[in-house]
């Protein structure tokens, strides 16, 4: 069956071209075109960074800036996912909303944080937009810290992002930033979102606060800088950085019930599954963390869930259909 010059609009926008979208303009309103998952051909000039195709697009044609997929995705979601700066100062000249949302809550500024944009952020952010939305991944500030963007760590700093909130009082599962740094033994970020005012003594789920985890990997260092903003623990025997090292390295996980252990592990691997399932990659790390924080020694299934992450993460063809 031949293509339609709808579809033939579409494949000539997703591959970057702008004669043949031109072409079936005279056929067809490419307003009306799009595909199932909702994209326009903006939508793929924009996740392209095809400056004079989006001009076309939206002065010739009058497709709408801030038309949305079937998912809630804009062609300013793609555009920072790729942080095509030009194509983004483009389309917010002509009206794009740089804070709508799709469906989980994701803005913009997520995918360009994510992605270690840092001129698209702070592009974002001088146009206003707030710099610690929540999605179901968390703040922009985590998604930075996960993929160890410093630069934009900063930058979200910089402009007020807010390195202490106890983001678990807002329905969200995952790790604080800071607690996601100590999570990966970044010691430079901690320092930075510790010198940003971020709270060492917030607890996770299970009670834990940062130096324990830090202890319990065997991180002295990450231990050393966070024991002075650290309130003193009441289970902590010796309160020093010694005292707690030491705490970390006895045998108390020998005396527990062997399969209470298991079963807690058992867990722990479940919720990450859950969450992986559910491409809530940050939790999911967090969870097999813990899981491989209960045996000492051990990792989770042998995977490197930052790296899982990052093999997940779609490309801006398959955006729409998240």
């Amino acid at each position: 069956m031949a293509s339609s010059p709808c579809d033939i609009a579409l494949k000539a926008a997703l591959g970057g071209q702008l004669r043949l979208p031109k072409r079936m303009a005279k056929k067809v309103d490419l307003r009306r075109a799009e595909d199932d998952k909702g994209q326009t051909a903006l939508h793929f000039a924009a996740a392209k960074g095809c400056l004079d195709s989006c001009q076309f697009l939206v002065e010739e044609s009058e497709l709408d800036v801030n038309s949305a997929t079937k998912t809630g995705v804009t062609p300013m979601f793609y555009a920072a996912f790729g942080g095509n700066v030009e194509v983004m100062r483009y389309l917010l000249d002509r009206g794009a909303d740089p804070s709508m949302a799709d469906d989980r809550g994701s803005v913009s500024l997520h995918n360009a944080a994510e992605e270690g944009h840092c001129e698209a952020v702070r592009l974002l952010l001088s146009k206003g937009v707030h710099v610690d939305p929540m999605d179901h991944r968390g703040m922009p500030l985590h998604l930075a810290v996960a993929k160890d963007h410093v630069e934009v760590v900063k930058v979200l700093l910089e402009h007020g992002a807010d390195a202490g909130a106890d983001v678990n009082v807002h329905g969200y599962s995952g790790p604080t930033p800071l607690m996601e740094a100590v999570d990966d033994g970044l010691m430079d970020f901690v320092m930075i979102l510790l010198e940003a005012g971020a709270d060492p003594n917030i607890p996770n789920q299970h009670g834990a606060v940062p130096i324990e985890l830090a202890a319990a990997r065997g991180q002295c260092e990450l231990v050393e800088i966070l024991f002075p903003k650290t309130k003193p623990i009441p289970s902590q025997p010796v309160w020093s950085v010694n005292g707690i090292m030491n705490t970390a390295r006895s045998p108390r996980i020998k005396h527990q019930d062997a399969s209470s252990v298991e079963q807690r592990i058992a867990d722990l691997k479940s919720r990450g599954k859950e969450a992986f399932g559910k491409e809530d990659y940050i939790t999911a790390m967090y969870f097999y963390g813990l899981a491989r924080a209960t045996r000492p020694g051990a990792a989770a299934d042998g995977h490197s869930w930052r790296g899982v992450i990052g093999a997940r993460r779609p490309d801006p063809q398959t955006l729409g259909a998240r």
